[in-house]
This record gives C-alpha cells, structure tokens and sequence, in this order.
C-alpha cells in the first residue's frame, strides 16, 4: 500500500474507532484518575476525560502485526512486535490505575524491568532475523550497538509517557518525532506513516479540550514504534533529532531530581518542564503549540548537526 493511502486509511480507522472507544469508557467510567502531587489546574476537568485511549493502537498495531504474519513476513512480524511489547508493558500499567481507582500502577522498578525485559526478547527476535540496528546511516559498529540501543529504547518509552501531560502535547510531539523518521528511514514497512496517521487521528479527539487521554499504553506503543522505525531504519541515533523534544522533557526530570536528592533545591517549579510553564501561568495551548515548535526545531537543528559532522568524518 502507498505512504498517502496508508496515512488516509489509518487515519480514518483511528478516528472512527477511537469514537467509539470513548463512548464505551465514558460508558463504564474508565477516567483518569489526577495525580495527588500534580499542578492541580483543570484536575476536575480532566479526571472526567476517559484514558486508556491507547488501547486503539494497540488494536491497529496487532492488525498490522497479524499481516506481517499471514503474509509470511518474518522481518515485518519483528518490526511490528516492539510497539505491541511496549503497549502490553503500559496496559498493565494503565489497567493496575484504573483497578485501584488510584494514579500509581505500576512501581517504578516494575515497570523498568518489565521495559528491559521486552526489549531484550525484541532484541533477541531481531538478532535471530540477522537484523543488527546500525549506529546512523548505515554506519554498523555491529554487536556493540545492542547497550546503546537498549538505552534508546527504554528511554524512548519513558520520555513519550512523562510528555503525556496536557492535551495534544505527546500526540503532537509524535507527528514530528514520525516525520523526522519518515526523511530519515528506508521504512519498507511505512512505520513511520502508520505511526503518523494513528498520531494525527488521536489528535483529532485529544486536542484541547481533550475528549481522551492515550494512556501509558499509548505512549508506549507510539514510542515503540519509533525504535522500530530507527532501529530497522537508518540507525539507533537517528531517534535523538526524531525525539528531541521528548528528551527535553526527560531531561528536566532528571535534572530536577538530581538538584532535589543533591542540593534540597528544585530547578523547576515541576517537572516535567511543561508543569513548570503551567504554574507560571502559561495557558495550556500555549505551551503545547510552543513544545511542537520546540520540538521541530531542535530536530531540524539535530539533523544539521548530524550532516555537517558526518561530511567532516568523511573527508578527514
């Protein structure tokens, strides 16, 4: 199927399905329940949004997954395998919140383990396709590459699901992360494309004011599907310009826990760094549209980076 036709048709499958699927929440009252530590703006509002909004891509990507396997496609099969293992880690998570009525699944060590653990079954799936991630455009430093991507792949996941913060800002953030992907990746199984579309028609229902969140589920779905399009694409390091932008976000995190634990003092008011604009009082458009323009630039930024140093290897 062509990229276009594919974007179109996954688009409209996300759009109409995800209708659906918040009806069927809002029928059971499957909502998110807010934080007891967050910013508590809009909290009333947003704890009447259905979550869970995830499990959508998780039934797009186990179709895309099932015709890789009737098809006969082995490569096709692994590649859709990483966004269905991600996704299964953040149901678990997201089905424990709802089952406690409580915002805390998972525990952090549980779900970094249960993340290291399919990655390193996805790895095993892809070394046994004889498929070894290159570094960047094709430039192979062979098995070394497995720790560096081991913590690309986590960390990809982690940083999608801590942007999950306000409306439309992770679903966004996923439409560049994707185009990026989609400049720099052969992509022969238009990963990059589905990802794109499933983004664009999440948006649709979780711009602001958001009809449904996507959950842990979602994120790490969306995030999988980056490692995928990288790690069989053009290289583990094409996701630093592709996520940029969920790396700031990460990064604040870290930032703002080291500065707790070592100083007693906060670099933010919250983190992750768009709590901090929102207790400055920024309207949550705002900081949306500011972090996909962020986003886009760095990346824009990262990739000319990356094409000017690798001229310079080339004539050194």
């Amino acid at each position: 199927m062509d990229a276009v036709l594919m974007i179109l048709f996954l688009f409209a499958c996300e759009v109409a399905a995800q209708r659906s699927w918040i009806g069927w929440m809002r029928a059971r009252h499957v909502s998110q329940v807010q934080k007891a530590y967050g910013t508590r703006i809009d909290e009333e509002v947003k704890a009447k949004v259905p979550s869970m909004g995830g499990v959508v891509f998780l039934l797009i990507g186990s179709g895309l997954l099932m015709s890789s396997v009737l098809r006969g496609d082995s490569e096709g099969a692994a590649f859709w395998s990483y966004p269905i293992l991600s996704a299964a880690v953040g149901l678990a998570d997201d089905l424990l919140k709802f089952r406690g009525r409580s915002s805390e699944g998972l525990r952090s060590m549980q779900k970094f383990a249960l993340q290291v653990v399919t990655t390193l079954l996805w790895f095993v799936l892809l070394a046994l396709d004889g498929n070894v991630p290159a570094l960047w455009s094709g430039f192979s430093i062979g098995h070394w590459v497995w720790p560096l991507a081991l913590f690309f792949a986590v960390g990809v996941q982690n940083s999608v699901n801590v942007t999950d913060g306000l409306d439309g800002l992770a679903a966004g953030g996923c439409l560049v992360s994707f185009a990026v992907l989609a400049y720099l990746s052969p992509d022969p199984y238009y990963g990059a494309a589905a990802g794109f579309a499933i983004s664009l028609g999440f948006l649709w229902h979780n711009c602001h004011p958001a009809k449904v969140f996507m959950g842990d589920a979602g994120a790490h779905f969306l995030a999988g599907l980056m490692a995928s399009c990288a790690f069989c694409g053009s290289g583990v390091l094409t996701l630093v310009p592709a996520a940029a932008g969920f790396g700031v976000e990460m990064l604040s995190v870290v930032i703002q826990l080291i500065a707790i634990h070592g100083w007693g003092k906060k670099v933010f008011r919250m983190s992750p760094i768009h709590h901090h604009f929102q207790l400055l009082g920024w309207p949550e458009d705002r900081i949306v549209v500011r972090f996909w323009i962020v986003h886009a630039l760095l990346a824009l930024g990262l990739l000319a980076a990356g094409k000017a140093l690798a001229a310079l290897l080339q004539t050194a």
